[in-house]
């Protein structure tokens, strides 16, 4: 096991490490590892049926890897924690029992290496491209705007998570998966002459930028009090709304129908969405959008085990399995 971090002259291994162990290792009893350090990003507090004892279900991460685990004892979101660690053969996780605590915040030196962190090298140059091949005058001048390099949304949205505790939760996680979302969605929309792609591409690349000012910055990627009185729905269709009003003669139908596509994204009402989708390019992008999330949970769950079952992704309500070829 190679150790990622050094603190007081020692090295401790982080999550990556951790999982690198292999999992026949893990399994050959109830498997006690030395002791690591933990980013909480996510934590509900719950107490033991059996014992009343509190314990956290949180999700901790390094740099570059995340996962679920039962912690003993309570931590708040944001907490760096230096542990033991345990893995449970029979559960298929990983229960950690605090040996300190401190606030991340106290350590940015700690947090540097430790926040979550998706690579978007060379999405700017994506973006841009995708931006230039928009045909429609009206909406390639919005995004442009909206992404503008000097502008205030530009430089969140290069930072922001794309979620809390599901899926891309990270700096960089938004903008890692608008780019998935748009890339998915001119994908589906080519096999379908009849769409258009202008509104399409649009309404992929704007789809979530409401969730610049959802979520925190992290090290806790907690709700903001906007995220949570309005939604990143409402959010967005506000930053949008002001930027079109900025843009002399925007068409009317034209703001009617891609503010259509932002809200009608998360595809039903009782997920979030004030309507159902009811074109074709909105169905598109609501589909897209869903592939994407989806797709990157069940990919981190999966790679935290070498084959066989994970436990049940609470997101998407099911195991998954992880076969390879013999």
């Amino acid at each position: 096991m190679v150790s990622l971090i050094e603190i007081s002259g020692k090295n401790y291994p982080t999550l990556s490490d951790i999982i690198k162990v292999p999992e026949n290792e893990r399994n050959s009893s109830d498997y006690l590892g030395e002791p690591g350090v933990f980013l909480v990003i996510s934590s509900t507090v719950k107490k033991s049926l059996g014992t009343g004892s509190k314990y956290s279900d949180a999700l901790v991460s390094d740099k570059s890897s995340r996962i679920k685990a039962k912690i003993w004892g309570e931590v708040k979101n944001g907490s760096l924690l230096f542990a033991d660690y345990e893995y449970s053969k029979d559960y298929r996780s990983f229960s950690l029992n605090p040996i300190s605590v401190i606030d991340g915040n106290s350590r940015p030196d700690l947090l540097e290496v430790m926040m979550p962190n998706f690579d978007v090298s060379g999405y700017v140059e994506v973006l841009d491209s995708m931006i230039e091949s928009i045909n429609s005058e009206y909406l390639r001048q919005l995004l442009k705007m909206v992404f503008d390099k000097n502008g205030e949304t530009y430089a969140l949205f290069l930072k922001a998570t794309a979620a809390s505790n599901n899926h891309h939760v990270g700096v960089g996680g938004l903008f890692f998966h608008t780019i998935s979302v748009a890339k998915l969605a001119l994908d589906i929309s080519s096999n379908y002459p009849e769409v258009d792609k202008d509104m399409v591409l649009t309404g992929a690349l704007l789809h979530d930028i409401g969730k610049i000012y959802t979520y925190t910055s992290g090290p806790d990627f907690e709700y903001t009090d906007d995220g949570k009185l309005e939604n990143h729905i409402i959010i967005g269709i506000k930053i949008l709304t002001r930027a079109m009003d900025k843009i002399p003669d925007f068409p009317k139908y034209l703001e009617m129908v891609l503010l259509h596509v932002i809200s009608s994204h998360h595809g039903a009402l009782e997920f979030g969405s004030p309507v159902v989708p009811q074109i074709p390019e909105a169905v598109v992008v609501h589909f897209a959008d869903e592939i994407d999330a989806k797709m990157r949970t069940i990919i981190d769950s999966l790679s935290v085990i070498e084959n066989g079952w994970t436990d049940k992704n609470q997101f998407l309500g099911t195991e998954f399995f992880k076969w390879r070829m013999s």
